[in-house]
């Protein structure tokens, strides 16, 4: 809940919607927040309320939904175009889905923004920075597993392969994801192999969270 007449603090907009004639239904990232609903009235007419901009806001009223009091801008829109785009939209996604409305995470905001700024560099890889964040977000959720361990605490082998628990983490299995990517993965070797491993495995750590509903972001990555 906010207080009238709160401090302004620093958030992002997650998703925009419209609202009545003029105004807007945000989702809004702030860090000692979380998730946030807000509505913006005459929002439509304000510039800075977009994805990708970091906002100094406050809120006003209690309940689901907030009401922005002021808003200023604390720096440039990221310059995210192309595949970094979709990367961002996919980060967005991922917070819209799993955080619960006013539950702070303000662990999740310096990996959030240092993903955000290095995808506005175009760095080569993308998908690299977003196993980072996924891991992040899973760690700041309570849904950590070890990449170094199975789930009876033995040392990971490189040659056995290990299929993933949501309630255990890593068993060893006759076929699954090999060990020796994933201590590559736990090393930070991202060779192609590793990525792919990296990729199919955080999604199947993510999938009992986000539930049957596709994310709309993966489809634009077809």
């Amino acid at each position: 809940m906010a207080d009238r007449g709160s401090p302004l603090e620093t958030a992002w907009v997650l998703h925009a919607r419209p609202y009545r004639n003029s105004s807007l239904v945000l989702d809004m990232f702030s860090a000692g927040r979380g998730r946030l609903g807000v509505v913006a009235r005459g929002g439509r007419r304000n510039h800075l309320l977009q994805p990708f901009r970091p906002l100094l806001v406050s809120f006003t009223g209690r309940g689901e939904l907030l009401t922005i009091q002021q808003v200023e801008s604390a720096g440039s829109t990221l310059p995210l175009a192309g595949r970094a785009l979709y990367c961002g939209m996919y980060l967005n996604e991922l917070l819209v889905r799993l955080l619960h409305r006013n539950d702070p995470h303000p662990g999740l905001m310096a990996p959030y923004e240092a993903t955000l700024q290095a995808l506005a560099t175009d760095v080569p890889a993308q998908d690299v920075l977003l196993r980072h964040f996924e891991l992040a977000l899973l760690d700041e959720l309570g849904y950590s597993f070890s990449l170094t361990e199975d789930a009876t605490g033995m040392p990971l082998r490189p040659q056995q392969a290990y299929r993933f628990d949501p309630e255990l983490g890593l068993v060893p299995a006759a076929s699954g994801w090999p060990g020796n990517a994933l201590l590559a993965m736990a090393a930070g070797d991202w060779q192609d192999d590793t990525r792919r491993v990296a990729r199919d495995l955080l999604r199947a750590a993510l999938a009992p969270h986000l539930g049957s509903r596709p994310l709309v972001s993966r489809e634009l990555f077809r």
